[in-house]
């Protein structure tokens, strides 16, 4: 059984079970245009992916690592989102992020669930600013960050994800609301 972590107008965020595993891979981890902005710049071998996904996705729907991205009426998975913990800016905050399979680019989705995901950061788990890291060459998804009222911190050398940019948003005096 999944459980729903974020719900908006056509998608749904929600835990993922081992079944979920082969779809991912055939939407993200083994599409090279895909992977090529996101975590080492490279496909994953299905090891790398199980390893990935057992380690960093979400199976019981506490919205605190990343879970499957489907449309809410067919529960058909396009990608994946969601929030992990990061300290690159030297303390504790949180990250969110989100991986869509190719075929589901330019339709809005990446907004859409962008949008939930901060104000389920700032209005739901109550934390006081949320990131993303981009690839410095990813100029959809940082249109997308600056879409969502998030600004330009600094860059950043990881590894093994490679140079990111860093984007910022803060929490409001009052409960956030996105247009």
């Amino acid at each position: 059984m999944t459980v729903a972590i974020i719900t908006t107008e056509r998608l749904m965020l929600r835990s993922v079970n081992e079944k979920d595993f082969e779809p991912l891979y055939a939407l993200v981890f083994g599409v090279p245009e895909v992977m090529a902005n996101a975590f080492e710049g490279k496909t994953f071998t299905k090891e790398r992916a199980w390893t990935f996904f057992t380690d960093q996705f979400d199976g019981d729907g506490n919205g605190l690592q990343l879970g499957a991205l489907v449309l809410k009426d067919s529960d058909t998975i396009i990608g994946f989102a969601g929030l992990l913990s990061t300290s690159v800016l030297g303390c504790n905050d949180y990250e969110f992020g989100f991986v869509l399979g190719l075929e589901y680019w330019g339709r809005g989705y990446a907004t859409e669930i962008g949008r939930a995901q901060i104000e389920y950061g700032f209005n739901t788990k109550k934390y006081n600013r949320l990131l993303a890291l981009v690839a410095d060459n990813n100029r959809a998804s940082k249109t997308v960050l600056e879409k969502l009222g998030m600004t330009f911190h600094s860059s950043i050398v990881t590894q093994p994800r490679g140079k990111r940019d860093i984007y910022v948003v803060q929490v409001q005096s009052e409960p956030i609301a996105i247009n």
